[in-house]
């Protein structure tokens, strides 16, 4: 009992090595796969990053606005100027009568003064120009995300139309390879056929061209199906020649069509180059009345207090003063009204580009409607025409098997065949990627939305 048990062990052995390279290559990269990578490694999406952290940065520089400033110098100067001499005789505290004699006043012996200064700055009030900068700034931060919201959608719809392309490609390079075998089996017949004298020399000459053709063929098709896996690899951020199996095979599939009008409803609000767009108007809105404060003044409070010393090891004296500010900007050469009005020009500039990305937008999701309509269409118009064509070969290569039908005929059926074939992967892709196409116009296209999960 004991050997049979090790045979057992030793036969589900030698099954697991045999179906294990099976396995890898049988291998999927689902869509949800793909789409995971994409967002996690994708280059473009890479450069938001710097981008938001530095608006964050810029939103606490804003705020320091509303801190004091305080700032330490430390000089070192010497000299016998007058009055350099005297006024530092006098921070030092070492002014004495015999300075006051004509001879120490016109020509005083030099003096060397070590100065340690704090100074302090506050602003108390300035009409708004602190928290219109911080606003500002926050608009700045709102920007950079939804740039990066649209950054995203347009990586999802390129991965979807990448992966959906090697999908293509591969369709093609099976159709490529299935009619490279039936050129091989027509050679075959065709030989045997000249061989037994019922067709003539010219059938096999014919059929050795398509064979040349279908071979031609297929190595254009692996070509292609190379490039698309490239694509997609770069999308998701791996190495251009990175293996990551195959991916799902163009099935026909039926999606739910929206009406237009509940798309049109809330397009506005899901569409991230629309939420962007209207920011910029908004920071636009911020900066036309943040010229408008330079013309109203600015309260502030300083004070510093300093300690000058004749040497390091020879104490002078500390002074401090502190006081209140008005400072108002009475004319500046117009560079003020001139900025007030660039500023209201640049608005007005903003809110035409979003009017003219409203138009921009409905016209996109009613030419998407329209392509998912056409290409649903011609869909069902290939899967007939394919089974027509599997058909028609069919009964082509019964007919010439009995001499009732030219070589022309048959290689015509096998070339229309082929097409058929071609034409339906390529219009369930053109189906697919447009339906995608319409969710990325709603704004509605995401990792979960219905083109992403069917």
């Amino acid at each position: 009992m004991k050997t049979d048990k090790n045979y057992l062990h030793v036969a589900l052995f030698v099954l697991f090595l045999g179906t294990a390279p099976l396995a890898a290559q049988q291998q999927i990269l689902t869509l949800a796969e793909a789409v995971s990578r994409a967002l996690a490694h994708n280059p473009e999406l890479a450069i938001d990053a710097p981008a938001q952290d530095a608006a964050r940065s810029e939103i606490a520089a804003s705020r320091a606005g509303y801190l004091p400033r305080v700032d330490f110098e430390q000089s070192l100067t010497a000299g016998n100027n007058p009055v350099y001499v005297f006024g530092t005789l006098l921070t030092q505290r070492r002014f004495t009568e015999a300075n006051f004699s004509l001879a120490s006043l016109n020509t005083p012996d030099p003096v060397k003064n070590l100065q340690s200064r704090v100074t302090g700055q506050e602003t108390i009030w300035d009409f708004g120009r602190t928290g219109e900068r911080v606003a500002a700034a926050r608009l700045g931060l709102e920007l950079a995300d939804r740039s990066h919201d649209e950054h995203v959608n347009q990586v999802l719809l390129a991965v979807y139309d990448a992966y959906y392309a090697v999908s293509l490609a591969g369709s093609a390079l099976e159709t490529a390879r299935t009619s490279l075998q039936s050129a091989e089996s027509i050679v075959k017949q065709a030989q045997a056929r000249v061989d037994s004298g019922l067709a003539v020399e010219a059938d096999l000459l014919r059929s050795q061209v398509y064979l040349a053709s279908a071979r031609q063929q297929e190595i254009e098709a692996r070509g292609r199906l190379e490039i698309a896996r490239a694509a997609l690899n770069r999308i998701m951020g791996s190495p251009l020649d990175a293996p990551f199996g195959e991916t799902a095979q163009l099935s026909p599939v039926s999606l739910p069509l929206p009406a237009e009008d509940s798309l049109l409803a809330r397009q506005h609000e899901r569409r991230p180059d629309y939420q962007r767009m209207s920011t910029e108007v908004r920071r636009a809105e911020l900066e036309a009345r943040s010229r408008k404060a330079d013309f109203l003044p600015t309260l502030g409070a300083f004070g510093s207090w300093e300690v000058d010393n004749p040497s390091l090891d020879n104490y002078g004296g500390n002074n401090w003063i502190a006081g209140l500010s008005l400072r108002w900007n009475i004319f500046a050469g117009g560079a003020d009204a001139a900025q007030l009005r660039a500023a209201r020009q640049r608005l007005e500039q903003s809110e035409r580009r979003l009017a003219a990305l409203e138009s921009s937008m409905a016209l996109e999701l009613h030419q998407a409607l329209i392509q998912v309509r056409s290409a649903e269409q011609q869909v069902e118009a290939m899967r007939t025409a394919e089974t027509q064509s599997q058909e028609s070969l069919r009964i082509l290569q019964n007919r010439y098997e009995a001499g009732l039908a030219a070589m022309t005929d048959l290689l015509s059926a096998e070339t229309a065949r082929a097409a058929a074939r071609t034409a339906l992967a390529e219009a369930i892709y053109r189906y697919r990627v447009s339906y995608a196409q319409l969710e990325f116009a709603a704004g509605t296209l995401s990792p979960t939305s219905t083109a992403m999960i069917h």
